[in-house]
């Protein structure tokens, strides 16, 4: 005859299984794949986003910039308080959405602290930091997404 484990067992049991498989489902670069694989699934070839940049660096990399994308290719990065282009050499600093995933895949990668957070429907990220931004680390935060 068979013996089933007490009830309080078996729910220690199932807790510590669902601890365990939320934890490797959190990690950075889990946490990565699964945003990446819902703005796969959702994102649009053809958007807009504000991309602002907080840091103690040169006015020209920081601030808010509406990034244009037209066909998954970067149509224009403009300034929202002026209307100016950003110039090539401060392209970088303003990513893309598609842009934004490969930064946050290389911090990973070379073991950097990073902090990201994602849109819970689309996937993209909306808040990114690699190491502390109260040590004047850039946080980059993506806002005011839409379609074109």
């Amino acid at each position: 005859m068979r013996r089933s484990l007490p009830a309080s067992l078996r729910l220690v049991a199932v807790v510590a299984f669902a601890l365990i498989a939320c934890k490797s489902t959190t990690t950075p670069q889990g946490g990565l794949a699964n945003a990446r694989a819902r703005w796969a699934a959702r994102g649009p070839d053809s958007y807009a986003v504000t991309v602002t940049r907080s840091c103690e660096c040169m006015p020209e990399a920081s601030g808010s910039v509406r990034v244009t994308v037209r066909s998954k290719t970067v149509e224009s990065r403009v300034y929202t308080s002026s209307g100016a282009a950003v110039a090539a050499r401060y392209a970088p600093v303003f990513p893309s959405v598609e842009e934004l995933f490969v930064m946050i895949d290389a911090a990973i990668r070379r073991g950097a602290s990073v902090q990201v957070q994602y849109d819970p429907t689309s996937g993209y990220p909306t808040r990114f930091a690699e190491g502390d931004p109260a040590v004047d680390a850039p946080l980059l935060v993506l806002t005011d997404l839409s379609t074109r």
